[in-house]
């Protein structure tokens, strides 16, 4: 008869790396799954060219430093305020994907397909964000910064602009 083999249990090490996985999973890899972003069937896309950069959700890319434990914004109009890390300026958590543009021209909704990065959804604004020019979100400042400034001729898709509130007219009282 053979001889059972006695299972090994995991070394310290790979727990650790373990649990080293699920700590990240848990707090960065959110910023790692892409968005299903597809435009609308029944629409024809605008082809505009613009500038392109990229960004990251770092401190670097946004503007924010820690005190202790809690992150603030160090610049522009909502300096000293706590910064909530990871969450655009229309509430939707950033991921690949997610745009930020000036949304006096390219309103929160409005669907893009850019040359080399895909389909993303405007849902972030900028301070240098301004006129024809777009910033895309990647997870990591490395990829941000590799993108670089690129000119592109990209496919807009702007959101369907709502109706104004039909007034009632109304009820003739007394005829």
């Amino acid at each position: 008869m053979g001889r059972r083999r006695r299972r090994r249990k995991p070394g310290k090490w790979t727990v650790i790396l373990l649990v080293g996985v699920a700590v990240w999973f848990v707090l960065e890899g959110r910023f790692y799954f892409p968005k299903y972003i597809r435009p609308p069937g029944d629409a024809e896309p605008v082809v505009v060219e613009l500038d392109t950069t990229s960004y990251c959700h770092c401190r670097k890319c946004c503007s924010y430093k820690w005190l202790a434990f809690i992150p603030y914004q160090k610049t522009g109009t909502f300096s000293g305020r706590i910064k909530k890390i990871g969450v655009t300026s229309s509430g939707a958590t950033v991921r690949p994907g997610s745009i930020a543009a000036d949304i006096s021209i390219y309103p929160y909704g409005t669907i893009m397909h850019v040359p080399g990065y895909g389909y993303g959804r405007v849902e972030d604004t900028g301070g240098a964000i301004k006129g024809r020019h777009i910033d895309l979100y990647r997870p990591n400042h490395w990829f941000a910064r590799s993108w670089g400034v690129k000119k592109l001729k990209v496919k807009v898709w702007l959101p369907p602009k709502e109706d104004p509130p039909q007034q009632e007219a109304p009820a003739n009282v007394g005829s």
